[in-house]
């Protein structure tokens, strides 16, 4: 049990980590690409929706939600490999278990529109 929560751990780790890529690189510049998208629309109107500038502004603003969905992936497969140690008793799994809901959390809240 405690190989398992120790894998558990590292994969809560990476987890969090993409989960903080997500949050300070990833849900910036999709903000910043929808708002120019939303202007840019406004001031050409039909043109820009077509245009090379338009179409990569709205895949930037997209990004969001695949890269919400991954993390959200790891950091669920990360509190289940680290719960069932941690009922055992292995203390080193607990870590696992909260950077893992940690991480469910960060990516349900991007992946999923829950705060939208």
């Amino acid at each position: 049990m405690k190989v398992l929560g120790i894998i558990g751990v590292v994969v809560s780790i990476i987890a969090l980590g993409l989960g903080a890529y997500l949050q300070f690189s990833v849900a910036p510049a999709a903000n910043e690409a929808d708002i120019k998208y939303e202007r840019m629309a406004a001031l050409h109107g039909e043109a820009y929706y077509t245009s090379a500038e338009g179409r990569a502004d709205q895949e930037t603003a997209r990004q969001n939600i695949p890269a919400g969905e991954m993390v959200l992936l790891a950091g669920g497969l990360a509190f289940i490999l680290s719960i069932v140690p941690a009922i055992k008793k292995q203390k080193v799994a607990w870590i696992g278990v909260i950077f893992g809901l940690g991480a469910l959390l960060l990516g349900a809240a991007h992946g999923t529109h829950m705060f939208s």
